[in-house]
């Protein structure tokens, strides 16, 4: 029996290649709908900085980049659908994303949002990928204009939780990362972010919408044109590795006649 597309996708990486290779050939970024694609990265090491810096400026010439705050607005108002917009967003809080993505987001002019766990401020996970950023790191993103956002207390797993513990890790973080800040913490990314297996449809997103944030990220792929997305946002995966064909691949439409 074959192995269905995503898991030949994550599970191999050589046929993954030759799969999205295929797949470019059929689709096009310059033909995607209009809408807000959501990008989701998390460690960007220094050997990458010049992928993520390609990526960046393709995605420029198919579309406008926006901050979290200003895709909100767009969403609610409708105005996400005349157009294509582009969100980066950052999970976990690697240092890297202040170290390496910072400066190239700033080369090219464009705004991004970093997802931080708050109790990894004060004691970062101890195991690999890290380091994290410290306190001092997130001023420093934050004087560059950038936005932060939650990615939970601890990082758990909120469909496990119950109802006390997974508002703790939803509104409890928010709490806490406006008070280490002074900011507005205005969204939510969900750790993993797939539903039933990460978090609860029918609870987590009320939650977080309940308790003051406006948006509820997840990672399932597409993209997002109304106000109705805000509860589920969806979000593309990337790493900055990976070649354009690949963005083509993953978010762009078919071509004409293919």
């Amino acid at each position: 029996m074959l192995l269905p597309f995503k898991s030949l996708a994550r599970d191999h990486p050589l046929i993954r290649a030759l799969l999205l290779r295929a797949l470019a050939r059929l689709r096009r970024l310059a033909h995607a709908p209009p809408g807000l694609y959501t990008l989701c990265y998390h460690r960007v090491p220094d050997r990458h900085r010049a992928g993520l810096a390609a990526q960046i400026g393709y995605l420029q010439r198919h579309g406008r980049f926006v901050g979290a705050d200003e895709a909100v607005t767009l969403l609610e108002t409708g105005a996400a659908a005349t157009e294509r917009h582009f969100l980066v967003t950052f999970d976990d809080g690697y240092a890297d994303t202040v170290e390496v993505a910072l400066p190239v987001l700033r080369a090219a002019g464009v705004p991004a949002i970093l997802f931080l766990v708050s109790d990894w401020l004060d004691t970062p996970p101890a195991s690999p990928p890290g380091p994290y950023v410290d306190r001092e790191m997130v001023r420093i993103w934050l004087d560059a204009g950038m936005e932060i956002g939650s990615h939970g207390r601890s990082h758990a797993r909120i469909a496990t939780l119950d109802d006390v513990a997974a508002e703790r890790e939803i509104a409890g973080s928010r709490r806490a990362l406006a008070v280490e800040t002074g900011q507005r913490v205005l969204h939510f990314a969900c750790p993993w972010g797939v539903a039933e297996r990460d978090y609860r449809p029918d609870r987590d997103p009320g939650l977080a919408l309940g308790s003051g944030y406006a948006t509820f990220f997840t990672t399932r792929r597409g993209v997002a044109r109304g106000a109705a997305d805000l509860p589920a946002l969806p979000r593309h995966v990337i790493e900055p590795e990976w070649p354009l064909h690949e963005i083509d691949a993953l978010m762009g439409a078919r071509l004409a006649g293919r």
